[in-house]
């Protein structure tokens, strides 16, 4: 991917760097996903586990295209809004709120008491590369008004 002063390649590689570690955490705790996905009625049950393995296998392999230079980084935008939807649609149904009934230490514990902050962080980095993306695509085909 071609960058166009410090700035740009700071911001194309905070971008790239927070898509590696969410598909990272994706692969390391694939039972996160797999818990939102079930708890929260988007997919059956039997079928949580291969998408929770598919959600971070998309998002790298987006990723990793985008930094060779082969796609934009539409495909990382709409992985991160993925991820934005399934976690905004747990804090719709309210399963962030500590309703007594999960033990300490349990994963829905884990998994429930982290959502909030990963939402607002993840919305950010959804900003931050949806803004990059019109920088790097759209403002460079702004139309030409002839000077005749």
């Amino acid at each position: 991917m071609k960058t166009r002063g410090y700035f740009h390649l700071f911001v194309t590689s905070f971008v790239l760097m927070c898509a590696a570690a969410l598909t990272a955490k994706g692969f390391v705790l694939a039972e996160h996903t797999r818990l939102l996905l079930s708890d929260t009625g988007i997919v059956p049950v039997m079928y949580a586990e291969p998408i929770a393995f598919a959600i971070p296998l998309v998002l790298g392999i987006s990723a990793l295209t985008a930094y060779f230079g082969i796609t934009t980084l539409l495909p990382v935008v709409a992985a991160f809004c993925m991820h934005i939807a399934l976690l905004a649609l747990a804090l719709y149904q309210g399963l962030h709120f500590d309703c007594g009934c999960y033990l300490p230490g349990s994963l829905q514990s884990a998994v429930y008491s982290t959502l909030k902050p990963q939402f607002f962080i993840m919305l950010l980095v959804l900003i931050v590369s949806a803004a990059l993306y019109y920088f790097n695509n759209l403002a460079n085909h702004r139309a030409m008004t002839p000077t005749v």
